[in-house]
């Protein structure tokens, strides 16, 4: 089993990604907001780095927060779930478009399984 993580700031992606997965009878996954390393320190009390400085022109506040897709998946439908993903977001290489990646599971309890 594998635990698949997405993170992306198109948040009108999820649902779609949501939807595809589903109609493969894949379910089970987790959506939670987050936010970037440069947002949370802008939004911090704690002085920043002074390199911090010239990347606040990068930032904007008014931005929704990202989105993380997180799911148990098996070793078999890891492919299937990556291809949902790449279907609704494309190339992953393009600057923005999110981060995929999976980490492999040693065991799992409170999953149900078919």
């Amino acid at each position: 089993m594998q635990l698949l993580m997405f993170i992306t700031n198109d948040v009108n992606s999820v649902s779609p990604i949501l939807s595809e997965l589903m109609e493969k009878g894949i379910g089970g996954a987790t959506v939670t907001d987050c936010k970037g390393m440069l947002t949370a320190l802008n939004e911090s009390s704690v002085e920043p780095p002074p390199i911090f400085g010239s990347l606040r022109k990068f930032i904007n506040p008014e931005r929704e927060s990202g989105k993380m897709i997180f799911m148990v998946v098996e070793d078999s439908e890891l492919e299937a779930v990556k291809d949902v993903i790449h279907d609704v977001c494309g190339n992953l290489s393009r600057p923005n478009s999110g981060i995929m990646f999976a980490i492999p599971l040693m065991w799992v309890e409170g999953v149900p399984r078919t």
